[in-house]
């Protein structure tokens, strides 16, 4: 899962009326520091019946996991409509994504039987986990590790990306261990209900609106200029014009971006893409995507073209995005270019979390 990057934030956990669960500033300019999980009242360790927000689950999981995210993250791209949850994101490409909402067996089935390098039940003092990872590969995927906890009917899940993980994770030395997963998942406050303490919890550089779900925006040309930023393959994009989108049908809209080596990038929102458009054309060499659309590319030139049905609240809607080099593509390996696409369409879905709108407001003329 690729995220958005924002600015660095200082991410330690404040909570109101918490008692001693975190050490206070003892001078204006010094940080408050997040605690380990020793610092919890035993006797707040039970269910609540408050629904619960990304923010609590967010300053659940800093008592547990010893982590100084310097951003936030979630909404629609992330989490159902039945599912509450939070990324925490930090260094570089760490993520830490947990999460509450209904059992889904077959995705434990998945972990556990179709692809996952190892899968284990461990017994805690607050219930059992299933422990699943992923091995790190050649080409640099640094693998993964999944911590999932059943309880009431729902599943609360954590999953973390970042570091190497090259065997069974319980014998590396991990920044996020396995333990401390298995006591995030199995603390009785982590749920789609949780208590009236943890919901008045405030972390410090949680956004008060645009992240996990609350204050989602229409998307602007300004946002996808911001989006596109805060992928790796255009975060060296210098600068923005709005698009001539005259050839993408009505209500279309979206952004050039031009790199310091003179190369573009377009990337269009496009909720009425004419059918001529959705077709591969004549110029290019095409694979067919994964929905209703294709993948291009010539010497210099590459584009990702994705169409996607209504589905519930979610409007119909294309995207288009191309890449143009000043000369042909290094080598004639694709994949680099082609994997930017594919990340760039994220970009462009309807909504948009509030801040990265605001964020764009000036990027664009």
């Amino acid at each position: 899962m690729q995220k958005r990057g924002m600015a660095l934030l200082a991410a330690t956990l404040l909570l109101v009326g918490c008692g001693n669960e975190v050490r206070q500033a003892d001078e204006a300019d010094e940080k408050p520091v997040p605690t380990k999980a020793a610092s919890i009242d035993p006797a707040d360790l039970r269910p609540g019946n408050q629904p619960a927000t990304p923010e609590a689950l967010a300053a659940i999981t800093l008592q547990r996991v010893l982590v100084e995210p310097e951003a936030f993250e979630g909404g629609d791209l992330y989490f159902e409509q039945d599912e509450v949850g939070t990324v925490l994101l930090w260094g570089d490409d760490h993520s830490l994504e947990v999460k509450a909402g209904p059992v889904d067996d077959d995705l434990l089935s998945t972990w556990c039987h179709d692809g996952m390098a190892g899968c284990v039940e461990v017994k805690a003092e607050t219930g059992a986990a299933t422990v699943a990872w992923d091995l790190a590969t050649d080409d640099g995927t640094p693998g993964q590790l999944m911590v999932s906890h059943t309880s009431g009917g729902e599943e609360r899940r954590a999953a973390y990306v970042g570091e190497k993980v090259t065997g069974d994770p319980r014998k590396l030395d991990l920044e996020v261990n396995v333990d401390d997963l298995i006591a995030l998942v199995t603390d009785p406050r982590l749920g789609t209900k949780t208590t009236m303490k943890m919901t008045k919890a405030q972390v410090s550089g949680f956004p008060s609106d645009g992240a996990n779900g609350t204050g989602e925006v229409a998307l602007t040309a300004g946002a996808i200029a911001a989006g596109l930023l805060e992928t790796m393959a255009y975060a060296d994009i210098d600068s923005f014009k709005k698009a001539d989108v005259s050839d993408y049908g009505k209500g279309a809209f979206g952004v050039v971006g031009t790199t310091a080596g003179g190369g573009t990038v377009t990337a269009v929102h496009a909720p009425n893409l004419p059918a001529g458009q959705r077709k591969c054309p004549k110029t290019l060499t095409c694979s067919k995507g994964d929905s209703d659309g294709y993948d291009g590319w010539t010497d210099g030139s590459a584009e990702t073209v994705r169409c996607h049905q209504k589905e519930g609240d979610l409007p119909a809607f294309c995207a288009v995005v191309r890449q143009q080099a000043p000369a042909p593509f290094p080598g004639d390996d694709l994949d680099p270019v082609l994997t930017g696409l594919e990340v760039a369409l994220e970009t462009l879905w309807p909504t948009v979390a509030a801040e990265t709108a605001r964020r764009g407001e000036s990027l664009v003329g």
